[in-house]
């Protein structure tokens, strides 16, 4: 169950990721923002050849790696928990995977992770983004809040 879990996830944010991209560019122009809710939520397209919030420009084959890494390490980290039964970091988990899976195959296919969501009040945006970093941003977000319950907690919903 676990696992059906994760994998329909991961399989859900990657296709949504992939629709989105694959639809969404060709109405879009670089630098000509498209409003949605006025100037709150535009769509524009945006090429990031670096990582988290644009760091580490130019990096598309190592940032690859890393997130071939990330998958690797998430799936193998879900298997050691066993067979419990699913749970919020189990649906964190699917939503990371397909995430990285997401970027990852924009880096390895044009080099860049295309972006397209912008956000921001006025001047003050936040950075532009995709479906594939919502999956990654909720997912961490799942797992702090998930870090952050008492220990008590856990254990009572883990029996």
């Amino acid at each position: 169950m676990r696992r059906a879990l994760v994998v329909g996830v991961a399989s859900l944010v990657f296709l949504l990721d992939r629709f989105s991209k694959a639809v969404l560019p060709d109405l879009l122009s670089e630098g000509s923002p498209r409003e949605i809710i006025g100037s709150t939520l535009q769509l524009i397209r945006s090429e990031n050849r670096g990582g988290l919030f644009g760091l580490f420009q130019g990096s598309a084959p190592i940032l690859a790696l890393l997130s071939f890494g990330v998958v690797v390490a998430l799936l193998v980290v879900h298997e050691r928990e066993g067979e419990r039964r699913p749970s919020a970091l189990t649906f964190a988990t699917g939503l990371l995977i397909g995430g990285a899976l997401g970027n990852l195959l924009d880096r390895i296919t044009m080099g860049y992770v295309l972006d397209f969501i912008d956000l921001g009040v006025g001047s003050l945006r936040f950075w532009t983004f995709n479906v594939a970093d919502m999956g990654i941003s909720f997912g961490i977000l799942i797992m702090l809040l998930a870090a952050l319950r008492s220990p008590r907690e856990r254990d009572r919903r883990n029996r």
